[in-house]
């Protein structure tokens, strides 16, 4: 089943892996509050994405099933920026600790070797 961009941006949402930034994206959450009757929710939990776990007097609670969570992770690749890129971000972060650092200093020092491995 093809889910719509907003579905699948949903489904990351909800399990913390919506960052273009990770190559490999780790959830740390498996939950969604939207407001009672939230027509993507509950298109998501139709199709068997999410199940409701919790209703209270304005919302819902949703948690994603297996199959969301596998099409969430499966869709991170698409949203993922290409290497170039998440080395750059990288820098840009580095850089607002260490603002006399260079681009080239952080390409070639030895001492930055493992963060520049990590992206």
């Amino acid at each position: 089943m093809q889910l719509r961009d907003d579905q699948l941006q949903a489904l990351r949402h909800m399990l913390g892996i919506d960052k273009p930034e990770e190559k490999e994206p780790t959830s740390y959450r498996n939950y969604y509050c939207a407001c009672l009757g939230d027509p993507l929710m509950n298109g998501l939990r139709h199709l068997g994405f999410v199940r409701l776990y919790r209703v209270t007097e304005k919302y819902e609670w949703f948690l994603a099933t297996e199959t969301g969570i596998a099409a969430a992770f499966a869709s991170h690749k698409r949203i993922c920026w290409p290497k170039s890129k998440r080395m750059y971000s990288k820098f840009l972060d580095l850089k607002d600790c260490w603002p006399d650092l260079t681009f080239k200093q952080f390409l070639t020092d030895p001492e930055l070797a493992e963060t520049r491995k990590a992206v």
